[in-house]
């Protein structure tokens, strides 16, 4: 009977664990959806002030008669054209963001509807009136004991499962991270060739192609980077630890690449600035990798510990 309560115990554990771990996730995540969508809404608004701004300086007025007449035309017309690149990037990085978002919160509010999940809570009130009579019954030192490795080591199974889920994610956000740097090579490779070499029209359209190309790397590398995140804030309920990203090196493509985006060599600039806080990102996740990597063979250990303990109080 002890055996069995002790099983049980551990189900119903794991399950509540892992229906509150999705809870959380989703009033997270519906949080940042709320919020991602009002900066979506602002930016939509800023876009289109801009291109109603390109538009009036291509209408006819003495004003722009007389701004062309002093050569001011084009210069007015360059930057607002550099804005509305600007206010273009935001807005759809922004409706990238909130795509992304509204998916994890439909798969999250999809998980946490299970129907294992439907009575949990009434099976667990059920099931601590059950033990609580046995345990009224059988009490002994021995048997606290091993109730007390048992539910330890629930604890620790848990924490192994975030860590071991996190760990996945890491190791995506860095194939991700990855990929978008190779790009920025490729990007500046090109750039150095443009700005510097002479390189010519065809070699100005490669390097804004790989440059696009970036943009999509970059964004797919931030997805992944908030997956790990969220990841790392599971463990948090566990372990005293702190597992963080840096997050001031977590930048959007549009932080990098609106500023004079006409002049081939600050387009050059920003690549390299780009790359450079990559790979500070790059380092950071390794470095939680590695901190992960040294907490799961402490819970090993504690398990074994565990184990070893539980098993000397059997024979004895």
């Amino acid at each position: 009977m002890k055996q069995q309560l002790q099983e049980r115990q551990m189900e119903l554990t794991m399950k509540i664990n892992e229906r509150n771990r999705i809870k959380r996730r989703l009033e997270s995540a519906e949080q940042q959806l709320k919020e991602a969508t009002a900066t979506r809404d602002r930016l939509r608004a800023q876009l289109t002030k801009e291109q109603q701004d390109i538009a009036k300086l291509g209408k006819f007025s003495f004003s722009n008669l007389i701004n062309n007449w002093t050569g001011k035309w084009d210069e007015k017309m360059e930057k607002e054209m550099a804005e509305a690149a600007e206010a273009e990037l935001k807005y759809n990085e922004a409706e990238k963001t909130l795509i992304d978002l509204k998916a994890e919160t439909d798969r999250l509010r999809k998980a946490y509807q299970n129907p294992d999940y439907q009575f949990i809570d009434e099976d667990w009130a059920d099931f601590l009136k059950e033990k609580e009579t046995w345990l009224r019954q059988h009490d002994t030192i021995a048997s606290k004991t091993l109730q007390k490795i048992a539910d330890e080591r629930v604890t620790l199974r848990s924490m192994l499962r975030e860590i071991d889920e996190a760990r996945d994610a890491g190791h995506k956000a860095i194939r991700t991270i990855d990929a978008a740097i190779d790009k920025l090579n490729n990007a500046e490779g090109l750039s150095t060739w443009d700005t510097f070499l002479g390189g010519g029209m065809l070699v100005s359209a490669l390097k804004y192609s790989e440059v696009n190309s970036s943009d999509d790397l970059i964004h797919r590398a931030q997805r992944a980077l908030r997956h790990f995140e969220t990841e790392l804030m599971d463990i948090q309920n566990f372990a005293t630890e702190s597992f963080k990203v840096n997050q001031k090196d977590i930048f959007t493509f549009t932080d990098v690449f609106f500023d004079n985006i006409f002049s081939d060599w600050a387009v050059h600039s920003r690549i390299t600035e780009a790359k450079g806080k990559l790979n500070g990102v790059l380092q950071d996740v390794r470095r939680v990798m590695d901190q992960l990597m040294r907490k799961k063979d402490e819970v090993n250990h504690h398990i074994e510990m565990l184990n070893q303990q539980e098993k000397e109080i059997i024979i004895s």
